[in-house]
């Protein structure tokens, strides 16, 4: 089943419940629900991946930090399970090591236009 967790910070969360203890909440695939209004000020809502920079797919909940939980409706279900499962699919391992070379690569350049200005054979003043 797919819930919805309000948290006591304000914060909502979509996931898979796999355990509920008497503690903690393990929350399988979790996004943050996240409303926003658009240019034209129309409510929108967007979830956003929790895990996306992590091998671990799942956070515990401590329960005194859920103020009430709601099982999802069959849209947001649906709309859910389309996201994990392109999420699944995305690489970002990729991504951040593209990310990674972009800075060097920046780097490098702003060391060579240092070293130029330093001893003088820059053009740039």
């Amino acid at each position: 089943m797919i819930n919805i967790y309000t948290l006591v910070n304000g914060e909502q969360i979509i996931g898979q419940q796999s355990i509920r203890g008497t503690d903690c909440v393990t929350v399988e695939d979790p996004f943050y629900i996240i409303e926003t209004q658009d240019e034209y000020g129309n409510n929108a809502m967007k979830l956003t991946n929790v895990c996306t920079f992590s091998d671990q797919q799942y956070i515990m909940v401590d329960n005194k930090h859920i103020v009430y939980s709601l099982p999802a409706n069959d849209p947001m279900s649906r709309y859910y399970h389309k996201l994990v499962n392109t999420s699944k699919k995305s690489d970002t391992y990729k991504m951040i090591e593209e990310s990674i070379k972009e800075m060097e690569e920046m780097e490098e350049t702003m060391i060579e236009v240092i070293s130029k200005r330093l001893v003088g054979k820059s053009t740039i003043n």
